[in-house]
């Protein structure tokens, strides 16, 4: 039943839109003979010369340089705001959800925190996704990752490249499983001023507004998004943590998972000359989904503070043959939780952690394009890394003298849940891209990174880019890449779970790659991506007894593929979809497959554009082939399908622009894994796992000054 499900929801998404949209009156796009003489004259070869036939979207991430996707020395994305705004998305998650090898859900042990899961690469804490914001890192020292509960809304996104597999030669630390960059509109992109609303179901609401302009000789950029959701109420957990230790009288289940949240982004961009400025601060509150004990509780918080700024230098003149560049920048996390572990009536457990990570670097470098067929690129750079924290709570030996009562601040450090921390980072880094035949180029480059802590690290890849046709790119592709141990994985302390261990190595991972891009007519592109992995030192808390401590003790091996479909069927009618399939086993569990992530995963995104002005967009995700960790006695993870449907109307009135969307349309019950406790008699202590968001409704009006 569900197969035939499915099956009638991909075939009704993709066929109906095709009936309607080649029933219409409008010509199939051709070219006539006229057309070809005249590109013949033009260009003298005919339709056969790639720089015309194919066009395509630009990356940054890969190189440090603009180069076009199918070009590029990697598996990549580029997502743009038309995209986004066609998908009706309103956070960056929902945006990579539709990424081909990349899976967004929910960790049931970091808050509800969202996982980006690429290519099996399945972690609870998340730090092997490196997240870039204009070209620079944004992650929390503490967990090595994006900060929990970390949520960036849409609207100032001018497009977001997504590199699938290492990027630790060009970016460093944490550039394992992938690199996000989320690169921001400039004013000449939102011209003029916008401003917009949205309202949903879950009393969902966002506003928004961005201007951009010319003021005496500088190109200025603003924007700012408010949005709040008072989460789906309708996510019941059946059972939890207090069933299993047999005190379900005093348990809040049957009760449903708080996921309310709030953000206040804004965005402001300061370009003079060479020099570019860019700043952006966050604001964000989040309940903190399931607890911390795995038990359903109401009233805690994740409150974080966020800022980064760089200040940019970019000069192609001063130097004969060199395009130099430099850059400062800073970024400043502040984030308060309160937690409360249990249900006031079991046990009036309460936290109170608090951490500021401050983080700040100077770069420097050139790409050099004096030689013939080589462009060099040199870099140098510096950062350091501050950790300071605080807390209250009201247990443990800070509260023996009223354990459970009112939270005190703990002062002694013997007492408090982690130690200050910093580091210094030095770096050096080259890369060289050779043309050494014509259709031929070879990428290869090289980053050293020395820590004051845990030592150095060497990162080499190494590239080959052959353009076997005018309508056929081959790639093949090897890189290592790392991730430093977060200061939590060093030094956290006095935690029933876990402790640090201030002798971890940084995970290393080595990868080999295999992608065909192959465009075999102008409205048509396929792309087949093969990947190979193996992963050491990853770091796990292991241990007979609790407190388990940190380790590097996990190796994974993992091996996929991707496949991705772009075709305008007709000038009025696209259909864009991808598969990803991947098997990831740990070499240390007897090759047990890695749980929880999507051993499959489809998505379907027919656009049609029908009369003036209107779209609809239809998007179906399937998600399945999740595993169980081993020893969990639950079955595998059920597969789940999505549908969501968005209208669209431009140019009402020359400036005003309204949609409408329903995400979830059949109202899927799908389940995301909670996680397995050997100590749980039922193989957990949430058995029946976290149900998916259910239908929502939403329409939004947007007004163009």
């Amino acid at each position: 039943m569900r197969k035939n499900r499915v099956m009638t929801t991909a075939v009704l998404l993709c066929l109906s839109c095709a009936t309607v949209t080649l029933a219409q009156d409008s010509p199939p796009v051709s070219t006539g003979k006229a057309e070809i003489e005249a590109f013949d004259k033009m260009f003298g070869q005919g339709p056969q010369e790639e720089d015309v036939y194919r066009t395509d979207r630009l990356l940054l991430t890969a190189t440090g340089s603009l180069k076009p996707v199918h070009l590029a020395p990697s598996v990549a994305s580029v997502i743009t705001a038309e995209d986004i705004k066609g998908m009706g998305a309103t956070t960056l998650d929902e945006v990579l959800e539709t990424v081909p090898g990349l899976h967004v859900e929910p960790s049931g042990v970091q808050w509800f925190s969202s996982i980006w899961s690429i290519r099996g690469v399945h972690t609870s804490l998340n730090p092997q996704v490196l997240l870039l914001i204009n070209g620079v890192p944004f992650t929390s020292s503490y967990q090595g990752s994006r900060f929990s509960s970390f949520q960036m809304p849409v609207a100032m996104i001018s497009r977001v490249e997504v590199v699938r597999g290492p990027g630790s030669a060009l970016h460093g630390a944490d550039a394992f499983a992938g690199t996000v960059n989320v690169i921001t509109k400039d004013n000449f992109e939102i011209d003029g001023t916008q401003a917009g609303a949205r309202y949903g179901s879950f009393d969902t609401s966002g506003i928004w507004a961005q201007h951009g302009g010319q003021y005496h000789g500088f190109d200025v950029a603003f924007g700012v998004e408010r949005r709040k959701s008072g989460g789906d109420t309708g996510r019941i957990i059946e059972r939890d943590y207090l069933h299993a230790v047999g005190a379900s009288a005093l348990s809040n289940a049957p009760g449903y998972i708080n996921t309310a949240n709030e953000q206040l982004d804004s965005h402001l961009m300061l370009r003079k000359e060479n020099w570019t400025l860019r700043l952006y601060g966050s604001m964000q509150e989040a309940a903190a989904g399931p607890g911390g004990f795995q038990a359903i509780t109401y009233g805690n918080d994740v409150d974080t503070k966020s800022l980064l700024a760089d200040l940019a230098w970019h000069n192609d003149t001063l130097a004969e043959n060199w395009e130099l560049e430099s850059r400062i920048y800073y970024s400043y996390i502040y984030q308060d939780s309160f937690i409360q572990y249990f249900p006031a009536a079991f046990l009036n457990m309460l936290g109170n952690p608090i951490y500021t990570s401050r983080d700040g670097g100077a770069e420097a470098g050139g790409l050099y394009k004096g030689f013939r067929d080589h462009r060099l690129r040199i870099g140098v750079g510096a950062k350091s890394y501050d950790f300071g924290r605080d807390q209250y709570k009201n247990f443990g030996a800070a509260a023996v003298a009223d354990p459970f009562g009112a939270m005190v601040h703990v002062t002694d450090p013997a007492h408090i849940y982690i130690d200050e921390a910093s580091r210094t980072l030095w770096y050096g880094l080259i890369q060289d891209e050779w043309q050494f035949a014509r259709h031929w180029t070879l990428t290869v480059g090289l980053r050293h990174d020395e820590y004051s802590d845990f030592g150095s690290t060497v990162n080499p890849r190494a590239a080959l880019v052959w353009e076997t046709r005018y309508d056929l790119t081959t790639k093949l592709m090897y890189g290592q890449a790392f991730r430093a141990p977060s200061f939590g994985e060093q030094y956290v302390k006095n935690n029933p779970v876990v402790i640090g261990n201030q002798n971890l190595m940084p995970e290393e991972i080595e990868t080999i790659e295999l992608a065909f891009d192959y465009q075999p007519t102008k409205n048509l592109r396929l792309i087949l991506s093969l990947f190979n992995y193996e992963a050491t030192e990853l770091i796990e808390a292991v241990g007979p007894s609790l407190p388990q401590a940190y380790t590097n003790n996990g190796e994974q091996e993992g091996r996929g593929f991707e496949v991705e479909l772009d075709w305008l069927l007709h000038r009025d009618f696209r259909l864009r979809a991808n598969f990803a399939c991947q098997r990831s086993t740990n070499k240390k569990l007897d090759d047990a497959v890695v749980p929880d992530a999507p051993g499959q995963q489809f998505y379907l995104n027919p656009i049609w554009t029908f009369l003036p002005d209107w779209s609809l967009n239809g998007q179906f995700y399937w998600i399945g082939d999740r595993h169980r960790a081993q020893g969990d006695p639950r079955g595998d993870i059920a597969d789940y399908e999505v549908v969501n449907l968005i209208v669209r109307r431009k140019n009402i009135a020359n400036n005003w622009e309204a949609a409408a969307g329903i995400q979830n349309l059949f109202d899927e019950v799908g389940r995301i894994s909670s996680p397995h406790a050997a100590a749980a008699p039922d193989g957990a202590y949430i058995p029946y796992d976290y149900p998916i968001e259910g239908r929502a409704v939403w329409a939004e009006l947007k007004y163009y000054f």
